[in-house]
């Protein structure tokens, strides 16, 4: 068992990785594009919205309060669904130190 969550884990960080890395690369693929755009312009991420969307999506890490609640419900779930959880918890976790942050400012 402790050998299968170590690969699910390894498997949902490259992926979380894989999507962190690209995010640079499409926005300097749109670099010309933003040139017109005045620079004054500030843009901040609605993350309530995005965090309310995952909860939404995924009700076993709304209803969980702890990390550890979540994972043993993880490890109850079919190997897709689970990977897709624990993706989501680790992209929730990512938002909330970014609202925080934010709130920090």
């Amino acid at each position: 068992m402790n050998k299968q969550l170590g690969m699910l884990t390894v498997v949902a960080t490259v992926l979380l990785s894989a999507a962190f890395l690209t995010i640079p690369t499409m926005k300097v693929a749109n670099a010309q594009g933003n040139e017109t755009k005045s620079t004054n312009e500030t843009k901040s991420i609605d993350v309530e919205g995005w965090i309310n969307t995952l909860k939404e999506n995924h009700p076993n890490i709304e209803q969980a309060q702890d990390v550890k609640d979540v994972i043993g419900k993880i490890n109850a779930m079919e190997a897709k669904e689970a990977v897709k959880d624990l993706l989501a918890l680790h992209v929730l976790n990512d938002l909330m130190e970014l609202k925080a942050a934010q709130e920090a400012e």
